[in-house]
């Protein structure tokens, strides 16, 4: 119960801090990747330690084979579609926007593939952008904890 009561409030706490009028996000130097791993799910959030201020949330239940993305965006869009990065690699996946009762955004989500090849060369070590409209963000490589996030979430 702790830990999906952790769980929702880390994910709100993600998603209304992600509602920023920028484009792209702004990440400053202060910001890392931070892991986070139970038998029921793992987290990987993009974002400044010990704030709410995240840009990106990854989950999976893991071996699942399934990838969480969530974002903020500051406007609905009919048909939102996300877009992950890495490498040469790069996917286009339909996303549902809902309305964040948090801020005056949209919670946008996506589900991909632990094998989703921009997630296999994020978790190679390559840097991962992210983008939802004409937002794009540029997130660092993260070797350790994208391969271990990744790994984790494959189907066993």
């Amino acid at each position: 119960m702790r830990r999906r009561s952790l769980f929702s409030l880390l994910t709100a706490l993600v998603l209304g801090a992600c509602a920023h009028p920028v484009t792209p996000l702004a990440v400053g130097p202060e910001m890392s990747w931070g892991l986070t791993e139970s038998p029921d799910e793992a987290k990987l959030a993009f974002g400044q330690e010990g704030t709410d201020n995240v840009v990106l949330m990854l989950a999976c239940q893991p071996r699942s084979g399934q990838v969480l993305v969530s974002l903020v965006a500051l406007e609905r869009r009919e048909r939102p579609t996300l877009i992950l990065k890495a490498g040469e690699a790069s996917t286009r996946h339909p996303a549902v926007a809902e309305p964040n009762m948090i801020t005056d955004g949209f919670i946008v989500e996506a589900t991909t593939g632990a094998d989703d090849p921009a997630l296999r060369s994020f978790a190679a070590g390559e840097p991962l952008t992210v983008g939802i409209g004409g937002r794009r963000t540029h997130l660092p490589a993260a070797p350790a904890v994208g391969r271990r996030f990744v790994e984790s979430c494959r189907a066993a």
